[in-house]
């Protein structure tokens, strides 16, 4: 008789059993499946891209996206998942190198290294960090346009390509071979008083020479009284900026050309940034506090936003960068002054800028 109940209780209970595992397998195939992973892509960028296997330890599930996405139905999140990877793989499909559509021509020792690096605060600005000297080197520039644009950092269609050669400004040369390149090329000159310009030139060639080198004066005067200036030598000629920009207005107007204080660079760089911001006709994101003051050196560092901007020195430009200039006699510093000042009128009327050197 019991045996009889058991038995019977078996066949009852095997039934519900099985409709309580049908339950739970059609509660699990609503679960989405597909993972993903992240990658890194140039600069920052991310792509997502499935992982079949979903062992990767970075994988999450497509769901966990978007939190409201976990009550949605299967189809739903199909169809955003596809969206996702489309949107993606189109923008990766467009990420490629490209010629630069804005250079920072010059000049030497003017602050074409920090304007660089401080425009690159800018997530639209994709820069070149080395000197590609493509247009002012004959061994580069026979090797074509094609190796010059494999130079350039990968970029989107709508980033601002920059490159960085100080010697194009006063190289006879480079603006007919870059006008042949591109005509609506963007050219960014950094100035700053010729005179300090100069020495902060000389201190370099004398770092560059382990010290090897006559004294500033000596360097610059061809006389033994060091009255008469040497103006041939390529530490005074830079300085004569309006020469060379006569050269560039030969192939391009000067609206396509625009010039940044050094000086307002070093004391307000969010004034100047934003300017070449405009100048480029991108959105103004660089504000002050991007910046601090290195009482130091005197000279703007990163601040602690512009986290991708962190380096070991706080935030600040190589140790190459605010050099100690030499003590100059005062006649001496008057020669140049004196030697300029002409030269820097017709530069302001040329720009349209007053850069109130003495």
């Amino acid at each position: 008789m019991a045996a009889g109940l058991d038995r019977r209780k078996l066949c009852i209970a095997l039934p519900l059993v099985g409709l309580l595992l049908f339950c739970i397998y059609s509660i699990m195939l609503k679960e989405p499946k597909t993972r993903f992973k992240r990658i890194n892509i140039n600069d920052g960028d991310i792509l997502f891209d499935l992982d079949p296997d979903g062992n990767n330890s970075t994988s999450r599930k497509f769901d966990q996206l978007d939190p409201t996405l976990s009550s949605r139905t299967i189809e739903d999140n199909t169809e955003q998942w596809s969206e996702l990877v489309t949107k993606e793989s189109s923008r990766v499909s467009l990420l490629r190198k490209r010629f630069p559509n804005a250079i920072i021509i010059g000049v030497r020792k003017g602050g074409t290294r920090a304007l660089l690096e401080f425009l690159q605060i800018h997530p639209k600005i994709k820069a070149c960090t080395a000197e590609i000297h493509f247009f002012d080197f004959n061994k580069n520039y026979q090797l074509g346009l094609n190796w010059y644009r494999e130079q350039m950092p990968k970029s989107l269609p709508y980033d601002i390509t920059i490159e960085k050669t100080p010697a194009y400004f006063v190289t006879d040369k480079v603006p007919a071979r870059l006008h042949q390149m591109s005509t609506t090329v963007k050219l960014i000159v950094i100035v700053r008083d010729p005179t300090e310009r100069a020495i902060s030139d000389y201190v370099q060639v004398l770092f560059k020479k382990h010290g090897v080198l006559p004294s500033f004066e000596k360097f610059i005067t061809k006389d033994k009284a060091e009255k008469v200036l040497k103006t041939s030598v390529s530490t005074v000629q830079i300085g004569v900026y309006v020469d060379h920009l006569r050269k560039w207005l030969k192939y391009f107007p000067i609206s396509q050309l625009h010039f940044v204080s050094g000086e307002e660079l070093t004391t307000n760089p969010a004034k100047e940034l934003q300017a070449v911001e405009k100048f480029l006709n991108i959105e103004p994101l660089i504000k002050k506090e991007h910046f601090y003051m290195n009482q130091t050196k005197r000279f703007p560092c990163f601040s602690q936003y512009v986290e991708s901007k962190k380096k070991k020195n706080s935030g600040c430009l190589s140790e190459s960068k605010g050099r100690p200039h030499p003590s100059i006699r005062d006649d001496i510093r008057k020669l140049l002054q004196d030697y300029y000042r002409p030269y820097n009128k017709e530069f302001y009327e040329e720009v349209g800028r007053d850069f109130h050197w003495p």
